[in-house]
């Protein structure tokens, strides 16, 4: 018998165990890779700061008003926004959520502080625990795991050319968020950063916000509209912008024009829920407003962020995901 075909049977074994065995060893090896370290925000030295930013050297101490009582509270920076935290976003958030909203709402509050005079104009103070004025505020929703997320973070903001952003936020949005001019038009100039992004909030948002419809009395919407007389007619949206958001709302045959978010104002912002609408019409004595989301749409969706912490994005990467031209920084331990 020819022994060719088991010298032939031998080899090929051979070869097969050896293959085998590298792939073991190379797969050992793989695995025994150390896993990477989270990257760190750069350092403040790392970054040309501008002068009101690098004033910043150590944690500030704020002025709040609570409108409850009119009084003046001065808080530590860290300790304030652990009340914010938990006023606008509260813990059923996961962790990476948390932390990102601290980010925003440090950056935030800088912000305000510094180039919009904070509450000094109506209060004499850097802050206010009113919402339409500041940030909400609530010291007593503060949990361990609020104040783990922001002592995680601590002093950690976002920055584009040296400047703090307008690290603006909001619950929900449909499918992207807003431009600046969509939602606060007179900061178009300032924060021309703040673009749309794809967001999935309204998957994880209650169903409430996902689409609704407000019905609101005739009157009160043309007072709102500053229409004198009893005649309201073709109300509707004139233009939208860029995440299809309305821009302008008309009525009369056009005679009759307001901003969008003007109206919103007016009326309500926790009435009229956004400016994502898709149809206004007149039924009997009210005006029906349909839409989705909730709030003015521009920045770090709430629910998105949600969404990402919860699909195992971390904090960095949800900020720089809403904010995606700016730069994450440690401005101070």
């Amino acid at each position: 018998m020819n022994p060719f075909p088991k010298r032939q049977l031998i080899l090929l074994l051979l070869t097969f165990f050896l293959g085998a065995l590298l792939c073991l060893s190379g797969c050992q090896q793989q695995a025994k890779k150390p896993p990477q370290a989270p990257k760190k925000p750069a350092a403040r030295s790392e970054v040309k700061l501008s002068q009101e930013v690098a004033k910043y050297k150590s944690e500030p101490t704020i002025s709040l008003y609570k409108t409850a009582t009119g009084e003046v509270e001065e808080l530590k920076m860290e300790d304030y926004l652990k009340g914010v935290v938990a006023a606008e976003i509260g813990p059923k958030y996961p962790m990476e959520a948390l932390k990102a909203q601290a980010i925003i709402a440090r950056t935030m509050t800088l912000a305000l502080i510094e180039y919009e005079n904070g509450t000094r104009g109506k209060h004499n103070t850097e802050a206010s625990d009113d919402h339409t004025e500041f940030q909400a505020y609530d010291k007593k929703a503060v949990t361990d795991k609020i104040s783990q997320a922001v002592d995680e973070t601590r002093g950690q903001v976002l920055l584009q050319n040296g400047k703090f952003i307008y690290a603006l936020f909001h619950s929900a949005s449909k499918d992207k968020t807003a431009s600046i001019e969509e939602g606060f038009p007179k900061l178009k100039d300032k924060a021309p950063y703040i673009q749309p992004v794809q967001t999935n909030g309204l998957k994880y948002a209650p169903r409430k916000y996902h689409r609704w419809k407000v019905k609101i009395p005739t009157k009160e919407v043309m007072a709102a509209m500053g229409i004198k007389g009893n005649t309201l007619y073709d109300i509707g949206i004139v233009d939208k912008g860029p995440s299809g958001r309305a821009l302008t709302i008309g009525a009369n045959n056009g005679a009759v024009r307001i901003s969008a978010v003007d109206l919103r104002e007016k009326l309500g912002f926790d009435r009229l829920y956004s400016t994502a609408l898709s149809n206004i019409s007149i039924k009997g004595n009210k005006v029906v407003f349909e839409g989705a989301g909730w709030g003015h749409g521009c920045g770090m969706e709430q629910w998105g962020a949600y969404g990402m912490a919860k699909e195992g994005k971390n904090a960095r990467e949800i900020v720089e995901h809403y904010f995606p031209k700016a730069r994450w920084v440690q401005l101070y331990k």
